[in-house]
Protein backbone atom coordinates (compact mmCIF):
# COMPACT_ATOMS: atom_id res chain seq x y z
CA UNK A 1 0.00 0.00 0.00
CA UNK A 2 3.01 2.40 0.55
CA UNK A 3 4.32 1.71 -1.90
CA UNK A 4 1.39 2.53 -4.21
CA UNK A 5 1.25 5.77 -2.58
CA UNK A 6 4.16 6.89 -3.16
CA UNK A 7 4.18 5.52 -6.94
CA UNK A 8 0.82 8.03 -7.15
CA UNK A 9 2.31 10.72 -5.30
CA UNK A 10 5.52 10.78 -7.46
CA UNK A 11 3.24 10.87 -10.57
CA UNK A 12 1.04 13.30 -9.28
CA UNK A 13 4.18 15.00 -9.04
CA UNK A 14 5.52 14.80 -12.55
CA UNK A 15 2.42 15.83 -13.96
CA UNK A 16 2.43 19.17 -11.87
CA UNK A 17 5.85 19.59 -13.55
CA UNK A 18 4.84 19.04 -17.29
CA UNK A 19 2.43 21.32 -17.05
CA UNK A 20 2.98 24.44 -19.06
CA UNK A 21 4.73 27.30 -17.19
CA UNK A 22 2.36 30.15 -16.63
CA UNK A 23 3.36 33.39 -19.30
CA UNK A 24 5.15 36.56 -18.29
CA UNK A 25 4.07 39.55 -19.03
CA UNK A 26 6.00 42.96 -18.91
CA UNK A 27 5.04 46.40 -19.52
CA UNK A 28 6.30 50.16 -20.22
CA UNK A 29 4.45 53.24 -19.46
CA UNK A 30 6.63 54.75 -22.26
CA UNK A 31 5.28 52.41 -25.41
CA UNK A 32 2.34 54.57 -26.75
CA UNK A 33 3.93 58.06 -25.92
CA UNK A 34 4.55 60.19 -29.31
CA UNK A 35 8.32 62.10 -29.57
CA UNK A 36 7.85 65.48 -28.37
CA UNK A 37 7.96 68.33 -30.83
CA UNK A 38 11.65 70.03 -31.61
CA UNK A 39 10.69 74.04 -30.07
CA UNK A 40 14.37 75.59 -31.80
CA UNK A 41 13.63 78.87 -29.02
CA UNK A 42 16.64 79.93 -26.96
CA UNK A 43 16.47 78.34 -23.77
CA UNK A 44 16.14 81.03 -20.93
CA UNK A 45 15.96 79.13 -17.47
CA UNK A 46 17.33 75.49 -16.38
CA UNK A 47 15.52 73.06 -14.20
CA UNK A 48 17.12 70.38 -12.23
CA UNK A 49 15.62 66.96 -11.97
CA UNK A 50 16.57 64.68 -9.23
CA UNK A 51 15.81 61.23 -9.63
CA UNK A 52 12.56 59.53 -8.50
CA UNK A 53 12.60 57.80 -5.46
CA UNK A 54 10.23 55.20 -5.01
CA UNK A 55 8.62 53.62 -1.61
CA UNK A 56 10.09 50.33 -0.93
CA UNK A 57 7.64 48.50 -1.86
CA UNK A 58 7.70 49.79 -5.15
CA UNK A 59 11.15 49.72 -5.85
CA UNK A 60 10.58 46.09 -7.45
CA UNK A 61 9.81 44.36 -11.19
CA UNK A 62 6.41 43.04 -10.06
CA UNK A 63 3.48 45.69 -10.81
CA UNK A 64 2.00 46.20 -7.35
CA UNK A 65 -1.66 45.07 -6.75
CA UNK A 66 -3.67 46.12 -3.46
CA UNK A 67 -6.40 43.67 -2.32
CA UNK A 68 -8.65 44.80 0.48
CA UNK A 69 -7.40 46.23 3.67
CA UNK A 70 -3.61 46.92 3.90
CA UNK A 71 -2.71 43.53 1.79
CA UNK A 72 -0.29 43.83 -0.88
CA UNK A 73 0.02 41.44 -3.78
CA UNK A 74 3.34 41.68 -5.86
CA UNK A 75 2.09 40.31 -9.88
CA UNK A 76 4.92 37.93 -10.36
CA UNK A 77 3.95 37.29 -13.98
CA UNK A 78 2.83 40.97 -14.67
CA UNK A 79 6.37 43.13 -14.34
CA UNK A 80 7.86 46.35 -15.28
CA UNK A 81 10.06 46.33 -18.54
CA UNK A 82 12.60 47.99 -16.85
CA UNK A 83 12.66 49.14 -13.41
CA UNK A 84 9.93 51.41 -12.65
CA UNK A 85 12.36 54.29 -11.63
CA UNK A 86 13.86 54.60 -14.61
CA UNK A 87 11.12 54.65 -16.57
CA UNK A 88 9.32 57.66 -14.59
CA UNK A 89 12.79 59.45 -14.69
CA UNK A 90 12.52 59.48 -18.66
CA UNK A 91 8.93 59.81 -18.60
CA UNK A 92 9.21 63.16 -16.79
CA UNK A 93 12.26 64.11 -18.52
CA UNK A 94 10.98 64.35 -22.06
CA UNK A 95 7.19 65.17 -20.46
CA UNK A 96 8.48 68.39 -18.32
CA UNK A 97 11.03 69.52 -21.61
CA UNK A 98 7.72 69.48 -24.13
CA UNK A 99 5.93 71.17 -21.20
CA UNK A 100 8.26 74.10 -20.73
CA UNK A 101 9.44 76.08 -23.59
CA UNK A 102 12.38 78.04 -23.00
CA UNK A 103 13.80 75.74 -20.15
CA UNK A 104 16.50 72.97 -20.00
CA UNK A 105 15.43 69.83 -18.28
CA UNK A 106 18.73 68.42 -17.11
CA UNK A 107 19.07 65.05 -15.11
CA UNK A 108 22.68 65.21 -15.34
CA UNK A 109 24.14 66.71 -12.02
CA UNK A 110 23.77 69.84 -12.69
CA UNK A 111 23.49 72.26 -9.58
CA UNK A 112 22.22 75.69 -11.12
CA UNK A 113 18.64 76.70 -11.08
CA UNK A 114 15.24 75.79 -9.58
CA UNK A 115 15.48 71.92 -8.33
CA UNK A 116 12.15 69.59 -8.98
CA UNK A 117 12.30 66.01 -6.56
CA UNK A 118 9.50 63.59 -6.67
CA UNK A 119 8.94 61.36 -4.48
CA UNK A 120 6.48 58.10 -4.98
CA UNK A 121 4.42 56.54 -1.97
CA UNK A 122 1.70 54.75 -4.47
CA UNK A 123 1.90 53.80 -8.20
CA UNK A 124 -0.46 50.55 -8.16
CA UNK A 125 -3.77 48.73 -8.67
CA UNK A 126 -6.59 48.32 -6.15
CA UNK A 127 -9.22 45.69 -5.75
CA UNK A 128 -12.15 47.43 -7.09
CA UNK A 129 -10.38 48.70 -10.38
CA UNK A 130 -8.82 51.63 -9.50
CA UNK A 131 -5.23 53.00 -10.20
CA UNK A 132 -3.85 54.77 -7.48
CA UNK A 133 -0.57 57.52 -7.71
CA UNK A 134 0.16 59.46 -4.69
CA UNK A 135 3.44 61.14 -3.35
CA UNK A 136 4.94 64.71 -3.11
CA UNK A 137 7.12 66.49 -5.61
CA UNK A 138 9.36 69.49 -4.39
CA UNK A 139 10.70 72.34 -5.84
CA UNK A 140 13.52 73.72 -4.40
CA UNK A 141 16.05 76.74 -5.21
CA UNK A 142 19.41 76.15 -5.97
CA UNK A 143 20.01 76.98 -2.26
CA UNK A 144 18.01 74.07 -1.07
CA UNK A 145 14.95 76.43 -0.13
CA UNK A 146 11.37 75.22 -0.62
CA UNK A 147 9.20 77.00 -2.95
CA UNK A 148 7.14 74.31 -2.73
CA UNK A 149 5.98 70.98 -1.31
CA UNK A 150 3.25 69.67 -3.14
CA UNK A 151 1.34 66.03 -2.07
CA UNK A 152 -0.52 64.25 -4.89
CA UNK A 153 -2.89 61.79 -4.70
CA UNK A 154 -5.33 60.44 -7.29
CA UNK A 155 -7.31 57.17 -7.86
CA UNK A 156 -8.44 56.85 -11.39
CA UNK A 157 -10.88 54.28 -12.99
CA UNK A 158 -9.73 51.68 -14.92
CA UNK A 159 -12.15 51.31 -18.16
CA UNK A 160 -11.49 47.67 -18.26
CA UNK A 161 -9.89 44.69 -16.41
CA UNK A 162 -6.37 43.50 -16.89
CA UNK A 163 -2.72 44.88 -16.01
CA UNK A 164 -2.40 46.34 -19.57
CA UNK A 165 -5.73 48.81 -18.23
CA UNK A 166 -3.58 49.75 -15.28
CA UNK A 167 -0.36 50.66 -17.05
CA UNK A 168 -2.21 52.94 -19.43
CA UNK A 169 -4.15 54.48 -16.27
CA UNK A 170 -1.37 54.52 -14.36
CA UNK A 171 0.60 56.35 -16.93
CA UNK A 172 -1.92 58.68 -17.68
CA UNK A 173 -2.04 59.62 -14.12
CA UNK A 174 1.85 60.60 -14.43
CA UNK A 175 0.86 62.24 -17.26
CA UNK A 176 -1.71 64.64 -15.66
CA UNK A 177 0.84 65.03 -12.57
CA UNK A 178 4.09 66.35 -15.30
CA UNK A 179 1.06 68.82 -16.47
CA UNK A 180 0.30 70.48 -13.00
CA UNK A 181 4.06 70.28 -11.87
CA UNK A 182 5.00 71.98 -15.36
CA UNK A 183 2.19 74.76 -14.50
CA UNK A 184 3.41 75.03 -11.45
CA UNK A 185 7.24 76.13 -12.31
CA UNK A 186 5.93 78.60 -14.90
CA UNK A 187 3.86 80.69 -12.48
CA UNK A 188 6.53 80.12 -9.81
CA UNK A 189 10.21 81.08 -11.27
Amino acid sequence: MKKRMMTLALLGLLAGCGSAPTTLHYYSLDADTAPSSVTTAQPQHQLVLRPVALSGQLDRMSLVYQLEGKELHFAEYHRWAGSLDAQLNQLTLNGLSSRLPGWVVRQDGARKGPVLSISVERFQGRHDGRALLSGRWRLLTEEGVVLRDVPFQQERVLPADGYGALVNELGQGWQLLLDQIAADVRTRI
